[in-house]
Order: structure tokens, then C-alpha cells, then sequence
């Protein structure tokens, strides 16, 4: 089995104390590690939503230059001639 490391024993040693304090502490203790957890989940989503935002613009649809786009290739149109 695997050495624990040292901010793993820290953290088990916290654990511990919490736990000698009884029942409450133990759920708030939990409680308090998922709402920092959930606090954490919303910042990265966030995060997220920008760097994909960030990563679908192209010169159709900001001012970026269309040189900027890269080697995607270009969507055919799917408009049919008129016949004119």
C-alpha cells in the first residue's frame, strides 16, 4: 500500500480532531467541505464558459480578422442557385 503523504496525514489528523468533537462538528465539517466545493465547481464553470466562448469566435461572428481564423475550412453555403 502507498506511503501517505504528508499533507494527506495533515489532513487525516484534522479529520480526527473534528471527529473527537462529536457528531456536529463532523457535519458541519462536511457540510462547510461542500459548499467550498460547490464555490469551487462555479468558479471553473464559469471559467469554462469563457474559454469556450473564447474559442468559438472567428471572423464571422466578432471583429476578428479573418486571418485569424486559422486552417478551418470554410462552411458551404447552402443556398441553390436562382437560375438567373
Amino acid at each position: 500500500m502507498k506511503e501517505p503523504s504528508e499533507q494527506s496525514e495533515q489532513l487525516r489528523e484534522v479529520i480526527r480532531a473534528v471527529y473527537r468533537q462529536g457528531e456536529e462538528a463532523v457535519i458541519a465539517f462536511v457540510e462547510d467541505l461542500l459548499r467550498a466545493q460547490a464555490e469551487a465547481i462555479g468558479k471553473l464553470e464559469s471559467r469554462i464558459k469563457v474559454l469556450e466562448d473564447q474559442a468559438n469566435k472567428d471572423s464571422r461572428n466578432s471583429s476578428k480578422p479573418p486571418s485569424g481564423d486559422g486552417f478551418k475550412k470554410r462552411p458551404q453555403s447552402l443556398r441553390t442557385k436562382s437560375g438567373r
